[in-house]
């Protein structure tokens, strides 16, 4: 009985008994992190979620830098200093019941912005909004 030689091309390829071996071994190396959500403990709200809780709005301080002559002025309603520092204690004793607004005047650096905003930082207040006013002679 004779049988016919195979062809020289038809051969068995490997490459897709390994792809299946690596995906198996990758879902049993995965497969025990799938317990792992039962075993952390977190705490939500017990609430039902629907009413929201109206917040009122925080009266809004506001803190004016100005540029006079060469020297920048801090004014924090009565109160003038001409360094940001020099209105920490009003501020702490404002507290953080208030959002705070640092309002520039045109032509006053950015540093001037930067030392009333850092004042705010370490009084640890939080509501902090921004405003100035265009360049003069700018049209927008």
């Amino acid at each position: 009985m004779r049988t016919k030689p195979r062809p020289a091309d038809e051969t068995f390829s490997l490459t897709p008994m390994i792809d299946m071996a690596f995906l198996l071994i990758i879902f049993f190396i995965l497969l025990p992190m799938k317990g792992l959500d039962f075993k952390l403990q977190c705490y939500l709200p017990k609430g039902d979620g629907l009413m929201p809780i109206a917040v009122p709005p925080k009266e809004t301080v506001k803190i004016r830098v100005r540029k006079e002559g060469d020297a920048l002025v801090y004014e924090l309603g009565q109160h003038r200093a001409p360094e940001a520092e020099g209105l920490t204690p009003v501020i702490r004793a404002l507290g953080k019941t208030y959002a705070y607004e640092i309002d520039a005047a045109p032509l006053v650096p950015w540093r001037g912005v930067v030392d009333a905003a850092d004042v705010l930082a370490a009084a640890s207040c939080t509501d902090v909004r921004f405003r100035g006013g265009p360049m003069p002679g700018r049209k927008r």
